[in-house]
């Protein structure tokens, strides 16, 4: 019987992460450990300061869940600890697309990262949703079409694999898509979304400052954010965690002088 992991940055009691267990659930036992609360763009921060704290939760369709009030990568390093190898990771199903080499900001890929670096085959599946609903836990939102990919790329990777050189999968399913929606294999686009900061005052007259991601519009054919939101295709981008740059280290080290 195949082990299979479950976990998200949106948090236990995310619709999301209930429906990604739905799908798998007769494909092998399913271990869930995810955040106790929300935890969107975590990248692959850690708690080292504190305790954690962790809290059985009732998830039907897993065989354990947990619930730890930390970060997504704790729940990946607690649920090993815990439960020991996987045969398959998924993080998910993540409220919102994560597109683009900014992946490394989403909680969501970097707990499929996480659980990549420890040699088990892993996904990230995202949904595209509207933005206000990013934050909530998943109320009126249909999962159905997404954890039917899910489902499908799941059962192919435990029963095939994955080719050498590729560590994890990330998935981006379009919020219209339906079942007979055309997949696209894809590259990571370079940026989805370009930062500034808002300057605001509060209302005793100091100012205070919110983050905020205004969004690129225009996309290179070929890329996940390009597959997802201009042909509208489920996009499926393979990714190799060795982040080391493919150059020629004697021109590099020409470059450099050393």
């Amino acid at each position: 019987m195949a082990r299979i992991f479950i976990t998200n940055d949106d948090g236990i009691y995310s619709r999301g992460i209930r429906a990604a267990v739905e799908a798998v659930k007769d494909l092998g036992d399913v271990y869930v450990v995810a955040p106790l609360f929300q935890r969107s763009a975590s990248g692959r921060a850690m708690t080292l300061h504190r305790p954690l704290r962790a809290k059985l939760v009732d998830v039907p369709g897993a065989k354990v869940a947990y619930g730890l009030d930390g970060m997504p990568v704790d729940c990946v390093i607690f649920a090993l600890v815990r439960f020991g190898d996987f045969d398959l990771a998924i993080s998910g199903i993540n409220l919102g697309e994560n597109l683009s080499t900014e992946i490394t900001v989403s909680g969501t890929a970097s707990a499929a990262m996480e659980t990549a670096t420890h040699g088990i085959p892993s996904m990230a599946v995202s949904l595209e949703v509207d933005w206000k609903k990013t934050l909530g836990d998943g109320e009126g939102i249909d999962f159905s079409v997404a954890s039917h990919f899910l489902r499908r790329i799941a059962s192919a990777v435990l029963e095939k694999g994955l080719p050498k050189g590729v560590d994890m999968l990330n998935v981006n399913v379009p919020g219209d898509a339906t079942p007979e929606t055309p997949v696209a294999i894809t590259r990571l686009a370079r940026k989805r979304y370009s930062p500034t900061v808002e300057e605001r005052i509060d209302p005793r007259g100091h100012p205070y400052y919110w983050v905020v991601g205004r969004k690129c519009e225009k996309f290179e054919p070929g890329t996940d954010a390009h597959a997802l939101k201009v042909e509208r295709k489920v996009s499926i981008t393979p990714i190799d965690i060795d982040m080391t740059a493919g150059v020629d280290f004697n021109k590099l080290a020409q470059v450099l002088d050393i």
